[in-house]
């Protein structure tokens, strides 16, 4: 194949594996067809069953970025912009002779969640009435879509969901609208919103964890409940672990806002010895909280 002549535009922390995948789409070709512009000398993780990874990621030398850039009809800066992998260099393919070469290697991705094909508005378009599924860098407070009121789950679960459907939940929506007030104040106090995150999650998810008599509990069952579309029936321990990100979110933030609080900062920064944020121990004051 030779210089592109459809244009596709990458969305904002999408995957370059997923860019390639869209742009095959837009051909009607096979991904692999199109992967074939590039020498890739591995291959990309797989689940046990042996279906690909959705967050299986390709990097590029130089030249493959320049052949990316040629097939999206895009200039390679503004695929360095929104693709968070696109300027990642691997020794084994930036070096040497081979460098000359369009070459490819495959890693895992990280956090990433499948945007889905499903969801009218949310999904790329391809030809005309097609909704192309894309895979983008999300973490977790950064799920929710409010507009579709859906939840995105992570690429690398071994499960058929892409996401959970929240529009019984509205409180899930409104922690999704609360937590850029959280970020901003994070920062003004000189904090990473990511370590304020995760630290809340790691305080909320003990609670959850502990939460073992589910006949007391009245919140989170009810989530659950609602994200399996009215009632979990027998599969309510598998939707304890497909859910629990999504029921626990709207605590999540709030914690996370609490910890940010002069004094409950303190205790957070005396329980974790002094130390970045880590899973909670059992004589934890935060985790004993719950």
């Amino acid at each position: 194949m030779a210089a592109g002549v459809l244009r596709t535009v990458p969305l904002a922390g999408e995957l370059t594996a997923s860019l390639i995948s869209r742009v095959a789409a837009r051909y009607g070709l096979p991904t692999a067809g199109v992967l074939r512009l590039w020498t890739c000398r591995n291959s990309p993780a797989r689940h046990d069953g042996g279906g690909a990874r959705a967050d299986a990621e390709v990097v590029l030398n130089g030249t493959g970025r320049h052949v990316l850039a040629e097939l999206c009809r895009v200039e390679p800066k503004v695929l360095a912009h929104a693709l968070p992998a696109f300027t990642m260099d691997d020794p084994k393919i930036c070096t040497g002779r081979e460098a000359e070469e369009a070459q490819a290697r495959w890693r895992a991705a990280g956090t990433v969640a499948v945007r889905p094909r499903s969801a009218a508005g949310c999904a790329p378009r391809g030809a005309p009435g097609q909704a192309l599924r894309a895979v983008r860098y999300l973490p977790g407070w950064h799920r929710v879509c409010r507009r579709h009121g859906r939840r995105l789950l992570d690429a690398d679960a071994d499960q058929p969901l892409e996401h959970l459907d929240l529009r019984l939940l509205p409180e899930v929506a409104a922690a999704q609208r609360r937590w850029p007030s959280a970020a901003r104040r994070a920062v003004r106090a000189g904090v990473e919103p990511e370590q304020a995150f995760m630290l809340a999650h790691a305080v909320v998810a003990r609670w959850w964890e502990q939460a073992l008599y589910w006949e007391q509990e009245e919140i989170w069952p009810r989530r659950l409940h609602h994200l399996a579309g009215g009632n979990a029936g027998s599969r309510l321990a598998w939707w304890r672990i497909v859910g629990r990100d999504a029921a626990i979110f709207p605590e999540v933030v709030a914690v996370a806002q609490a910890l940010l609080e002069p004094a409950m900062a303190e205790v957070a920064w005396q329980a974790s010895g002094g130390m970045k944020p880590r899973v909670r121990g059992a004589d934890d004051p935060l985790s004993l909280a719950g």
